[in-house]
């Protein structure tokens, strides 16, 4: 198939590709199996234009992120491989973005969270055993990462159980990786290794290294922030939400 070819694939989608030379081949069809695998997440394409509508997805210098996105521009750092979470989360941005970032505020009362810098700033120095990061910022061995309620850069405070945390969670990540874990979860495709990987691991001894990602922390501590319901993702309020948002029950 040629690259003209495929990258005609996305414009059902409404993905426009950028730099077209700065994509290979395949780096194009993993792409394109990520949206369609995201398309149907929503409930099809029809759906994915709705919610995602225009985008551009380029290859550019990021620095240490892995991607950046904005209301119509989706940048994937340059010489880099990108996954199917990272495709999705972006996507995710995208979406809230489209919504004046309405998604990822309704996300946060939804599960009974909230942001306050002054809290978080209070709970540092009036109750530092419940201060899981160093007074400056994120440490760097297990139980210094920022994971709990309010232990990170931005003051928020999570609520409901997520995925995970570390220190610069707030809000739009929280929708981000939401979307991602919903995407991949009770399913068998590229991001469900992740998703379940992501919960699993608080099954962990302290100490232990996780399989996923390599980082050894504290996770048996850690399960009561994390761990769902008999393991089961779909029993937190973020499954809940991300589901009756992509069948058009929660109201922004």
């Amino acid at each position: 198939m040629s690259r003209a070819k495929r990258i005609s694939r996305f414009a059902g989608y409404g993905v426009h590709i950028t730099a077209q030379q700065d994509w290979s081949p395949s780096e194009l069809d993993d792409l394109f199996h990520v949206v369609e695998l995201f398309a149907d997440t929503l409930n099809g394409v029809e759906n994915f234009n709705r919610c995602i509508g225009d985008v551009a997805i380029e290859r550019a210098d990021t620095g240490t992120s892995l991607g950046l996105a904005y209301h119509d521009r989706i940048r994937l750092r340059k010489g880099a491989r990108f996954s199917a979470w990272t495709v999705v989360h972006e996507l995710a941005h995208v979406w809230d973005a489209k919504n004046k970032w309405d998604l990822s505020l309704e996300l946060q009362r939804y599960t009974g969270g909230f942001t306050s810098r002054v809290l978080s700033g209070l709970k540092r120095i009036l109750l530092p055993w419940s201060w899981d990061a160093r007074f400056s910022g994120a440490g760097d061995r297990p139980g210094r990462y920022g994971r709990k309620p309010g232990c990170n850069a931005y003051g928020y405070f999570y609520g409901d159980k997520p995925g995970g945390s570390n220190w610069r969670f707030n809000r739009r990540e929280d929708f981000a990786e939401s979307v991602a874990m919903y995407c991949g979860w009770g399913r068998d495709n590229d991001l469900s290794r992740t998703a379940h990987g992501r919960i699993e691991r608080y099954r962990l001894a302290n100490g232990e290294k996780d399989p996923l990602h390599g980082v050894t922390d504290n996770w048996a501590d850690y399960a009561r922030y994390f761990y769902p319901q008999n393991g089961d993702y779909t029993t937190t309020k973020r499954w809940q939400f991300i589901d009756q948002l992509i069948q058009a029950q929660v109201r922004i």
